[in-house]
């Protein structure tokens, strides 16, 4: 299988690690996932920047996602785990659905969604965790 990166979605910040966090709520309902990972950072003493996008699914194709540890998805897809960096990566695209892979140092995320939407950016937050709250709290 070859991947390339899902470039309508923003790169994420590999330095010195990658922070993503997500959830899954259905706030209107509609099932929603919102993930929010880090993308920039200017330099090292300065906060990073977090980036927040919402899937969905619909009715012929629901919302689908499966979060693994990076070592055991990349085995399972035969796969071998030092040639991938961390990133955003296509895995399928159909003009009904698309599959993506969200990679981090320690963790898979597949999402098989029809349509997502970039939110705000969020800046100076602690961690993704606290982006995510930030985020759908307000």
């Amino acid at each position: 299988m070859i991947l390339k990166r899902f470039s309508e979605l923003p790169p994420l910040e590999t330095e010195p690690g990658t922070d993503c966090s997500f959830i899954s709520h259905n706030p209107q309902g509609e099932p929603l996932l919102t993930v929010v990972y880090a993308t920039k950072r200017d330099f090292l003493s300065v906060p990073k920047t977090y980036t927040a996008v919402q899937f969905k699914g619909n009715d012929a194709v629901p919302l689908e996602f499966h979060s693994v540890s990076r070592k055991d998805y990349l085995e399972q897809m035969e796969m071998a785990t030092s040639w991938f960096k961390s990133g955003v990566y296509e895995i399928e695209q159909t003009k009904d659905y698309s599959i993506v892979m969200l990679l981090t140092n320690d963790r898979a995320l597949e999402i098989i969604f029809t349509g997502f939407e970039l939110l705000e950016d969020g800046y100076h937050s602690v961690d993704s965790q606290a982006a995510l709250i930030a985020r759908i709290s307000g």
